[in-house]
């Protein structure tokens, strides 16, 4: 059984009015034991027992960790935290706050040579770091934000350095945005001289630092050196936007670090920009075992950091408290700013003589000792102070980029003179959350940074305005720097960013918005003078153009009346010679190809292009043995039937010829040629009255296999798109290639199992002809019909695969002017085509939706004369329709994409040859033609409706050239071109 949670003592205090909502709250949420609130929250359930005792205030994060496990609102309970907190910190202060400056500790500053006597848990690490440095010119301090290394070298290393008997000068500084004007201004005064003679020298002399170290070196012994320590180096990448005087200050100090120089260097670095030196080439030699790492305390360096400031001025440290501070802080680098201002909290609250834990609790704790500070120091200003505080502490953060957000020192001058900015600096530097300097400001620790959820809100609220806003305030200064001159100012993008970002903001001082202001007057003036600039431009170059086309109206004349008439010599020689192509295909497709080329060449109309892929294609056409043909939907298989030779060869359709993959036997007689299925991997065959045979053709490796037979079935009607079912029937033949007569028995097989094909549907039927077509998922059947020989009226019905049995719905009644002949199918666009014949030979196509199969709807007709015999081809979604109408030796195609507004897209030649079969490429951009050149052989014909491409077609199989004595005979008066 888990104890019982100790009564509250309701003293009518804000912090027992606290712990009574927060176990409110757990009540709410059912009242969880501690144990199972630890397991939610990942604190201990100690510490979130001890949040609602009421005897002191639980750190931030346990009370947001308490809140969430219990289900509360997280921001309210923050806003509440922060309230609670200032409270108590104007409550709890100790009524000396003047104490404080002689406290100890040092609290987010970092400590100084000044502070060397209470500087303690770094002993090691200093000794460390004067024993390399005896044996070498060059070391580097990393260490992340907090891990106190700028305490390291201004409390440590510097003040042992200047202890040794043979001490040379020590010069301590930081990069800023200017390290060379930095390094100037300290080393002015060793040497007796002003900092900008010294800045010369070390601009102009790349081996100046290494003259002015040896000239401080003058009348000091042999053995004295000079030790340059520059803390914060990361500035060099933060705050110093010029390269080039960053190169060259790198370069001052590896140079005065070289072998045989009396220059030590020293650099402080944060951890995180141990990239950005990685850049630098020289840089990463001179780091070669030259970087020492800041990392935590061990316990007992904690101990003597908490207890030795302490004990020097005769107080003492609580153990208890103790304790939680080195079990708070123990294995982590960079709390070291939150603890000493911690402790410096403590301090004001202490004991008599003696920091005790009541005191650092009441302070806020770790976490909470700087929140507590800066929220009340920014609780006690006026609301017009508040405004300008977020502006100015704003202004102190440089963007992180890759790294984290890091603190920047500012000229006082780049501040408004006010009475309440200097009021807000003087409370913000008593609270020691800023360092003041006569001329610069800067936050006094970066810990500040990321511990005050204020600070971060404010700083992550608009991050790309406050990049502008740096970039502004940057501007402003070189522009009063250089005297205001006008080369300074901002212009294009960036003043129009900046300019915007402006309008938007209230953070801007007197001096960013006169520079911004000169900056857009600039961009005006300058816009006015194009503007001005551009309109007289425009006026004389009016004038010059009305003159030149008064000089060259008569001369456009005569060069456009002679290209006139070229043309229409051009355009008559190249139809005659197109006309004379067509006519000499039978005879010379090839001469005919290079003839028609160069007509096209030379006039590219549709004539002499129609005349090109016409004899293109002949001239390219592959004969092969005459008999009953297939070709596959893709056009990549090509099937033929050889009856005397009882063969079916398969070929695969090439680019310039075919390609045998397969034969398979073929039956003695037989009344339909072999039919592919749509991916040409199967064909099926008629095997006279034993049936139909389904070959597998396999590939080159595999032999093409007899893979299933369906009895009783002697005649194909359709293949599904995907090819697995298979519409045949089983009736009488009157003659070879008539349809069915007589009683037939129509039926649906599943050839998803090749070597067991299941007959899924028998399809009843009366007499009379039949053919049938897949729709849609291929459970439904289209069937074109005629109900008896003697009643040849016709039809088409839909029969359900499901109910094969049920009756038949009627979809297209014949007309008394015709009947049905053919039925397609486009199950992709869900629509279909029936041929029918009119009266007087006339042949008509009506477009039909078959989305809803049980009511399909007409969408269209389009007839052609009767001496066309159009013929359909499927294509993919891109072109739902596509008609082939022969007449003679000529095929149109046509596109029926919209049936309302048919278009003819080109006219091409069979060259004679009877045309039997056709099939467009899947891409709908060549047409495939069997053409009958004679009883014993046909021609597989491809028109490239390219011409580029059916002339390069032409060209590369070319054996020939164009002789000039035919160019003559049909370009006189033109000089020769070859067509290829």
């Amino acid at each position: 059984m888990p104890r019982a949670e100790r009564p509250l003592e309701q003293d009518g205090s804000v912090l027992s009015e606290f712990a009574s909502d927060l176990r409110v709250l757990r009540e709410k949420a059912g009242s969880p034991p501690y144990r199972e609130l630890a397991q939610r929250a990942h604190y201990s359930s100690t510490t979130l027992s001890d949040a609602a005792g009421g005897r002191r205030l639980p750190s931030l994060a346990v009370t947001l960790a308490y809140v969430a496990a219990c289900g509360g609102d997280r921001g309210e309970w923050e806003r509440r935290w922060h309230a609670i907190a200032t409270d108590l910190n104007e409550v709890d202060r100790a009524p000396d706050d003047h104490a404080a400056v002689d406290a100890p500790y040092v609290g987010l500053a970092a400590y100084s040579s000044s502070d060397a006597e209470r500087f303690f848990g770094r002993e090691r690490l200093v000794d460390d770091l004067l024993a390399r440095l005896r044996q070498q010119h060059f070391l580097a301090l990393f260490g992340p934000s907090g891990a106190g290394k700028s305490s390291v070298l201004r409390a440590g290393l510097v003040p042992n350095l200047r202890a040794r008997n043979d001490a040379g000068p020590v010069v301590l500084f930081t990069p800023g945005p200017h390290p060379l004007q930095e390094c100037a201004l300290r080393l002015a005064p060793l040497l007796g001289t002003i900092a900008s003679v010294v800045e010369a020298e070390l601009t102009t002399e790349p081996r100046g630092l290494v003259t002015l170290s040896n000239q401080l070196l003058l009348g000091r012994p042999s053995s004295a050196e000079t030790v340059i320590v520059v803390d914060q180096f990361e500035e060099i990448f933060t705050l110093c936007a010029d390269r080039d005087e960053r190169d060259a200050f790198m370069h001052l100090l590896l140079t005065a670090a070289s072998a045989g120089s009396r220059c030590r260097i020293v650099l402080g670095v944060r951890a995180d920009f141990y990239g950005h030196c990685a850049q630098h080439e020289g840089l990463v030699a001179a780091l070669q075992d030259a970087q020492v790492t800041v990392g935590p305390m061990t316990a007992d360096e904690l101990r003597r950091a908490i207890t030795r400031p302490a004990t020097g001025v005769g107080c003492a440290v609580e153990s208890d408290l103790l304790s939680v501070l080195i079990a708070h802080t123990h294995g982590q680098a960079g709390v070291l700013p939150l603890l000493s201002h911690a402790l410096r909290e403590t301090w004001r609250r202490r004991k008599g003589n003696t920091l005790t834990l009541a005191g650092f609790r009441t302070a806020g704790g770790l976490d909470g000792a700087l929140v507590r500070t800066a929220e009340a120091v920014f609780g006690g200003l006026t609301a017009p102070q508040q405004r300008l505080a977020q502006h100015l502490l704003k202004r102190l953060v440089v963007m992180g980029e890759g790294t984290e957000d890091t603190k920047r020192r500012v000229r006082r001058s780049e501040l408004d003179d006010a009475d309440d900015t200097a009021a807000v600096l003087q409370v913000l530097g008593d609270a020691r959350l800023l360092t003041l300097d006569r001329d610069t400001i800067e936050i006094t620790h970066e810990a500040l940074i990321g511990a005050w959820p204020r600070l971060r809100r404010w700083l992550d609220a608009d991050r790309e305005g406050h990049r502008l806003h740096r970039e502004l305030g940057d501007g402003a200064t070189t522009w009063e720097t250089h005297g205001r001159d006008p080369a300074t100012l901002l212009r294009g993008n960036r003043l129009t960013l900046i300019a915007d970002f402006a309008r938007r903001s209230d953070e801007l001082t007197v001096r960013e918005r006169e520079f911004l202001k000169a900056s857009i007057a600039a961009r005006d003036r300058e816009q006015s003078a194009d503007r001005r600039r551009i309109r007289r431009q425009r006026a004389l170059i009016a004038i010059l153009t009305v003159i030149v086309m008064l000089a060259s109206a008569a001369l456009a004349f005569a060069i456009n009346s002679q290209r006139n008439a070229t043309q229409q010599r051009n355009t008559a020689l190249a139809l005659r010679a197109a006309a004379a192509a067509i006519d000499l295909i039978p005879r010379d497709a090839t001469l005919a190809a290079q003839i028609a080329l160069s007509a096209y060449r030379l006039q590219p109309t549709q004539e002499t292009m129609e005349a090109l892929i016409s004899a293109s294609a002949m001239a390219h056409g592959i004969k092969f043995p005459s008999g009953g043909v297939d070709i596959s939907d893709d056009a990549r298989t090509l099937a033929v039937l050889n009856q005397p030779a009882r063969t079916t060869t398969i070929y695969t359709v090439a680019e310039y010829g075919l390609d045998v993959k397969a034969r398979i036997p073929a039956p003695v007689s037989g009344s339909q040629p072999p039919y592919l299925s749509p991916d040409g991997k199967l064909v099926a065959a008629i095997e006279g009255r034993e049936g139909i045979v389904i070959w597998s053709l396999g590939d080159q490796v595999t032999p093409p296999a007899k893979r299933a037979t369906i009895p009783r079935a002697s005649y194909i009607a359709d293949w599904s798109s995907d090819g697995r079912y298979l519409l045949a029937a089983d009736g009488d033949y009157s003659e070879p290639g008539q349809p069915l007569h007589a009683a037939f028995r129509p039926a649906v097989w599943d050839l998803a199992n090749l070597d067991s094909p299941a007959l899924i549907a028998e399809l009843t039927n009366s007499n009379g002809s039949f053919s049938g077509k897949f729709i849609g998922d291929s459970r439904t059947v289209a069937a074109l019909q005629s109900k008896s020989p003697e009643a040849p009226d016709q039809g088409v019905d839909l029969i359900s695969l499901d109910q094969p049995g049920s009756p038949r719905k009627p979809w297209l009644k014949s007309v008394k002017s015709g009947q049905v002949i053919e039925l397609h199918i486009l199950n992709r666009r869900q629509t279909a085509w029936t041929t029918q014949s009119l009266s007087g030979g006339q042949m008509e196509l009506t477009s039909w939706s078959i989305e809803n199969t049980g009511d399909p709807s007409e969408l269209g007709k389009v007839a052609f004369p009767a001496e066309v015999v159009p013929r359909i081809e499927t294509l993919t979604d891109r072109n739902p329709a596509t008609v082939i109408a022969t007449n003679g030796n000529l095929a149109s195609i046509w596109d029926l994409a919209d049936i309302q507004r048919p278009k003819r897209k080109l006219t091409v030649t069979t060259g004679g040859s009877r045309p039997a079969d056709f099939r467009l490429a899947p891409d709908g951009q060549n047409l495939l033609g069997i053409l009958g050149l004679s009883s014993e052989e046909n021609i597989l014909a491809h028109w490239e409706f390219d011409p580029n491409k059916a002339a390069a077609k032409m060209c590369g199989g070319a054996e020939k050239v164009l002789p000039p004595n035919v160019w003559d005979e049909y370009f006189s008066g033109l000089d020769y071109r070859s067509p290829c």
